[in-house]
C-alpha cells in the first residue's frame, strides 16, 4: 500500500480537485446569493488549477 501511495501521488489530489469543482456547481446553482456565488466560482477557479497542475506534473519527465 505504501508504495502505491508513493508511486501514485496525484490519484487522491485528482479526486479532491473533483471535490471541489462538483462543491462549486452545487454551490453555484444553489438558491443562495451574494458570497456564495463569488465562493463557487473560486472553488471552480481552484479545482480546474489544481487538476491541470496536478496532470502537467504527473506526466512531466522525471529527470
Amino acid at each position: 500500500m505504501a508504495r502505491t501511495w508513493i508511486r501514485r501521488p496525484h490519484v487522491p489530489v485528482l479526486i479532491g480537485a473533483a471535490v471541489l469543482l462538483v462543491a462549486g456547481v452545487v454551490l453555484l446553482i444553489s438558491p443562495l446569493d451574494g458570497l456564495f456565488g463569488a465562493l463557487a466560482w473560486v472553488l471552480i477557479v481552484a479545482a480546474i488549477a489544481l487538476g491541470v497542475l496536478t496532470l502537467f506534473f504527473s506526466r512531466a519527465p522525471k529527470s
